[in-house]
């Protein structure tokens, strides 16, 4: 299905605001030069976003869906969180690959560094990150529930609370700006997550 054109320009300008957190950072960046960046004018990027904590909510939302997308096709099956069925270690060990991966463009590192620091002191953006990583856990908690079905709902999601505390930090710590990156450490970060999702079995 053809795309509307709204949807077309909602997603230039998301485009456009991505490239200034990443070059620009978020500190230096206001609705001017996000708005500059995408080639409009400041009420055009404002008919769309208001606000610049709307833009950032719909930067990360957008950039949540990208990733689940790309994962989904890697493991064959919906990452809801109220998915069924069963996990094999070889598809965890895929899927966490997979994941790592995400956690390895520099590009979205920077973003999410930017998005961090403005959320330290903006209640809405801190909300709108808060809304990104409740979604994300929830995705993750479905393929850990595939793993181990016999967990309690709220050891499951402290299970996955875990997971993602687990790339996350290895985002930044991975990433050139740490560059603490190695194979025999992403490795162990796998593994790591795999015991977590399978327990005991995965160590065998």
């Amino acid at each position: 299905m053809t795309e509307s054109k709204g949807a077309l320009r909602k997603a230039a300008l998301l485009d456009a605001a991505e490239e200034v957190l990443v070059t620009k950072g978020n500190a230096n960046a206001a609705m001017r030069d996000f708005a500059a960046a995408a080639g409009v004018r400041i009420g055009h990027l404002q008919h769309y976003f208001p606000t610049r904590s709307d833009l950032i909510r719909a930067v990360l939302e957008r950039a949540l869906e990208r990733s689940l997308r790309r994962l989904e096709e890697t493991a064959g099956f919906d990452l809801g969180s109220d998915a069924s069925g069963t996990l094999s270690r070889d598809d965890s060990y895929r899927l966490l690959t997979a994941l790592l991966l995400e956690h390895s463009e520099l590009a979205d590192v920077r973003m999410h560094v930017e998005i961090w620091a403005l959320a330290a002191s903006d209640d809405q953006a801190a909300g709108a990150l808060r809304s990104f990583y409740t979604q994300y856990a929830a995705h993750v908690q479905g393929v850990v529930r595939r793993g181990r079905p016999d967990l309690s709902e709220p050891t499951l999601r402290g299970v996955a609370a875990a997971i993602v505390s687990l790339f996350e930090g290895a985002a930044v710590t991975r990433s050139d700006i740490a560059g603490l990156r190695t194979e025999q450490g992403d490795h162990a970060i796998i593994r790591t997550a795999q015991w977590l999702i399978h327990g005991q079995e995965a160590a065998q």
